[in-house]
């Protein structure tokens, strides 16, 4: 079992991938996910340049895997998500990556509460 770091805690989502990524003579499909950082979309930049959008978001997902089945973190690399991920399970992890964003969004950020005012703002009742 891989053990993951508590800077993590409460900051990561799992989940199953529907067909992994064969490694090791191994189908691997049960990943964690870890928050998006700022820094993550900068590395993945200054590593690809000048690579399509799609790449640097490989990258950035590659960069958030905290694991992915028992594949070590060192051969976990974009070539190998590039050649084994299938769209669906890329679509996986983006919708986990999605969902942890909502999950970690303030309630106050995330929903507003009531309905929008009826009273003009005070600058436009002058005006």
């Amino acid at each position: 079992m891989i053990q993951i770091d508590k800077k993590w805690e409460g900051l990561t989502i799992s989940r199953e991938l529907s067909n992994g990524v064969y490694y090791a003579g191994v189908r691997h499909k049960h990943f964690v996910l870890r928050t998006g950082m700022a820094g993550d979309w900068i590395a993945a930049n200054e590593i690809h340049p000048n690579g399509p959008f799609q790449l640097a978001a490989l990258e950035v997902y590659r960069r958030q895997l905290l694991s992915l089945g028992e594949i070590p973190l060192e051969h976990l690399t974009v070539e190998l998500l590039r050649e084994a991920l299938t769209e669906v399970d890329l679509a996986i992890i983006g919708e986990a990556d999605l969902e942890l964003e909502k999950k970690l969004t303030p309630l106050s950020a995330a929903t507003p509460v009531g309905d929008p005012s009826s009273t003009p703002l005070s600058g436009e009742a002058t005006a």
